[in-house]
């Protein structure tokens, strides 16, 4: 039986749309830039073919937006709608995907056939939800939830939030909550989207993407190294490190590690498992590094942290290679490299 049917959204508007009614402020952090990936021609070649890098990318405006009455609704991890107070989803704001980006009329939204009642916030809530992957990745986390708190800052805003609506939080991944404790955000101000599936705010904030087509924005690095800098204690750039993956929950193993560890340390390459540290510790870690080797994984993410100049030896299976810490690498003035090893069973795009 259909129950509450009135919180389906009955149409799309564009976010100048809901401005024009009043019940919208979209204030501009930066405006449309070009961005272009400056990646070697043979590792474009060696990139696994259903993750080619798109080489040039234009981005919208980074904006802020305050939408009066405004709700979030979350039906799964790829379907995301931002409904205005005279329920309309909001284009730009909302995230549609399967194999590839949808346009909105495809938000699962519409599909829906009951409804609970939305949990209404009093206040300001600002909303970090990205792409699905920010729930379960932490590359994506921290370039495409934590990011978007500069922007927040920027505009002025940041300290006039009573909330923050994250994609998740705590348990299992313990990094949410450790790198939200680092800006001061804390439990009693979180909205987990796994909990809250539909929330109303006085007024929901919403900001732009952050990454499009996997561009990293050279903002975003320069905003995370800046937060963190200031924890960096003792001598930058000496040690020589082996990043392990041990107990990581995906694949891409080293099949002969301790032939390659028993190597490396006769070089004076010290070996970490990054799940054994927390945020803190791995981005002094990094921050300590001369010269870096690992397997393609999460844990490059603190990369971000590397003084420029750090060398980067980056391993991949042969089946599976994408661009997006050669982009990193590019970004923070990294020396970057990169071995492809011949590898069994079949690659996804995970």
């Amino acid at each position: 039986v259909s129950a509450n049917q009135q919180y389906k959204p009955i149409g799309i508007k564009k976010l100048e749309e809901i401005r024009a009614t009043g019940d919208c402020e979209v204030l501009e952090i930066s405006p449309p830039y070009t961005s272009t990936l400056d990646l070697a021609p043979k590792f474009i070649e060696d990139c696994s073919p259903f993750i080619k890098p798109v080489l040039t990318v234009q981005y919208p405006a980074d904006y802020i937006a305050t939408i009066k009455n405004g709700r979030v609704f979350s039906y799964d991890s790829c379907n995301r709608a931002v409904i205005s107070s005279d329920n309309y989803l909001i284009e730009e704001a909302s995230f549609q995907w399967t194999d590839a980006l949808l346009e909105p009329e495809f938000n699962m939204v519409f599909r829906v056939k009951g409804f609970s009642r939305p949990t209404k916030y009093t206040g300001r809530v600002f909303s970090m939800l990205s792409i699905g992957s920010a729930k379960y990745y932490y590359y994506h986390w921290v370039f495409s939830a934590i990011a978007k708190l500069d922007m927040l800052k920027k505009s002025g805003l940041f300290d006039q939030i009573d909330y923050f609506l994250v994609p998740t939080y705590g348990f299992p991944y313990k990094y949410t909550k450790e790198y939200l404790d680092h800006f001061g955000i804390h439990e009693d101000r979180i909205i987990n989207e796994d909990v809250e599936h539909h929330i109303q705010a006085d007024l929901l904030l919403v900001c732009s993407e952050v990454m499009l087509h996997y561009h990293l924005p050279k903002w975003a690095c320069n905003f995370l190294w800046d937060s963190f800098k200031k924890s960096f204690a003792g001598k930058s750039g000496e040690k020589l490190i082996y990043i392990a993956r041990g107990d990581a929950p995906r694949n891409r193993k080293v099949t002969n590690e301790p032939a390659l560890i028993e190597l490396l340390k006769n070089f004076g390459f010290e070996v970490h498992l990054l799940s054994k540290l927390s945020v803190a510790e791995q981005a002094k870690l990094f921050n300590s590094a001369r010269i870096i080797v690992a397997v393609h994984g999460g844990g490059l993410t603190n990369l971000v942290y590397c003084e420029p100049g750090t060398k980067v030896l980056e391993i991949f299976p042969d089946q599976y290679v994408r661009h997006t810490y050669y982009d990193l690498c590019q970004k923070k003035d990294l020396l970057y490299d990169y071995l492809l090893c011949e590898s069994e069973g079949s690659a996804t795009k995970l």
